[in-house]
């Protein structure tokens, strides 16, 4: 049975980016088995090394670190984004107490969805967005007036009526994969190594199963710790390196 999606009604925490850089960078400097070791890092280069690239290990390691932390932070941003199953129910619950936008604490999504379908009367919705985020984007005196509860609700249910004409069947995929996809695989590309996908045997529970297997699932179980750390933490959907490794090697659309 299907789960309804849970609104979201205060601004979560800012992500992301430092947190998540900083345990990529502080799991790859520690000794033992992490991808500060491995065949990946002492052979990825950039296309063209410049020659005091080539004669310093130290540097070539430490780009190859920054290029794989840049990747999840993208992908840990991309997977803080609010769903638009939640910003319907966000909505939804504005549209029922417009007393909730007041308080201020509202999610940018949410405000910003507001914003996009806001009237004062007839003019043309999204007019005067200026009224949903206050003084402090006005442009010149008295371009901005205090929002109305009832232009408030009017507003969440002409979004929620647009997101539904555009929302699209079927379960989405998650963005995170295909960023991880696209980012680490140009990054194990440039080992040399191929991409392979092999099916090993191996035991669980007493009994023979295949799994998938090879160098690539190596080096994304290696670097992906953080970032799976990261997600569990903040209850955001998983990345997955089975997903990950069929992105890599089909034909997929690049992420943006």
């Amino acid at each position: 049975m299907p789960t309804l999606p849970k609104p979201q009604l205060t601004e979560p925490e800012s992500p992301v980016g430092c947190r998540v850089r900083s345990d990529v960078s502080g799991t790859m400097s520690r000794s033992g088995p992490d991808p500060s070791g491995p065949w990946i890092l002492r052979r990825t280069r950039p296309a063209a090394p410049g020659r005091e690239f080539r004669r310093d290990p130290n540097e070539r390691r430490r780009r190859g670190i920054a290029s794989i932390a840049s990747a999840l932070t993208v992908a840990a941003a991309a997977s803080a984004e609010m769903p638009v199953g939640v910003l319907i129910a966000s909505l939804k619950k504005v549209s029922k107490n417009p007393s909730l936008f007041f308080a201020r604490e509202l999610p940018q999504p949410v405000e910003w969805a507001i914003a996009d379908d806001y009237q004062r009367d007839d003019e043309r919705p999204g007019t005067h967005w200026r009224d949903v985020w206050g003084d402090q984007v006005a442009t010149s005196p008295g371009e901005v007036e205090q929002p109305t509860e009832l232009n408030i609700a009017k507003a969440a249910d002409a979004a929620i009526a647009r997101l539904q004409e555009t929302r699209k069947a079927g379960r989405p995929y998650n963005q995170a994969d295909q960023i991880l996809a696209v980012r680490l695989g140009a990054i194990f590309r440039r080992s040399g190594q191929p991409i392979r996908r092999r099916r090993e045997p191996v035991m669980r529970r007493d009994e023979v199963v295949y799994v998938e297997s090879g160098p690539v699932y190596d080096f994304l179980e290696l670097v992906l710790k953080p970032l799976r750390a990261h997600l569990r933490e903040k209850l955001l959907a998983p990345v997955t390196t089975e997903t990950i490794v069929r992105r890599i090697t089909e034909d997929f659309p690049k992420a943006s």
